[in-house]
């Protein structure tokens, strides 16, 4: 048997597009351990094949009822569900389950402790923060950078690049509250600087992002 170029775009379009998606959604919602690219292929069809699975009885209908080999548009229509949006609504389903830690407590339950899903203690730290916070960053030079983490505050998920955006920059002086810097547009630090960072929960922090 052989293998025309129009069945080999939909081989590709069938088995690996799906995981794909459903592999970019999650990338972008939870932050993903980093893995050598000969295994993409093989995450992608897998993906791929759970998407699949969750819609087989769907799947069914369209091969063997009437009704939908009497209508190749809606079987079309279907399709294009089941391959382009399916896979980015179970990515969704996935990462909320993932932020609840759901599945990790149920193997809990049965005295199962797994590896962590998010790969470094900088990525959980960052994901976590979903309110804006006090940081205080200590250089290795032994310089101490105070702000706010706020919305318009970012943390690189990037492994080889961990540098950090304060959106409001603060002025230390010994004992004495923090002082904003005037006219500040925040502060870029590169993350092989930073020895250690401090973090404080404040009610009262108002994200002046608007």
């Amino acid at each position: 048997m052989t293998i025309n170029g129009f069945q080999t775009l939909f081989y590709t379009l069938s088995f690996m597009v799906p995981g794909f998606i459903l592999h970019t959604t999650l990338s972008m919602l939870v932050p993903q351990r980093g893995e050598h690219k000969e295994l993409s292929f093989i995450r992608f069809l897998t993906l791929s094949c759970i998407n699949y699975a969750l819609w087989s009885w769907l799947i069914y209908l369209l091969i063997r009822h009437d009704f939908f080999i009497a209508n190749p548009i809606y079987t079309a229509i279907v399709w294009w569900l089941i391959i382009l949006v399916s896979p980015v609504l179970v990515g969704v389903i996935i990462a909320h389950f993932h932020c609840k830690e759901t599945f990790r407590k149920a193997l809990q339950r049965f005295g199962i402790n797994p590896v962590h899903p998010i790969p470094t203690a900088w990525d959980y730290r960052f994901y976590e923060t979903n309110k804006p916070v006090w940081v205080l960053v200590t250089m290795k030079d032994g310089s101490q950078v105070a702000g706010l983490f706020g919305s318009r505050s970012f943390a690189s998920s990037e492994p080889g690049e961990r540098d950090l955006y304060i959106q409001e920059v603060f002025r230390i002086d010994g004992d004495e509250p923090w002082q904003r810097v005037p006219e500040s547009d925040g502060i870029l630090i590169l993350g092989d600087q930073i020895k250690h960072i401090e973090f404080w929960k404040e009610e009262e922090v108002e994200d002046d992002a608007e």
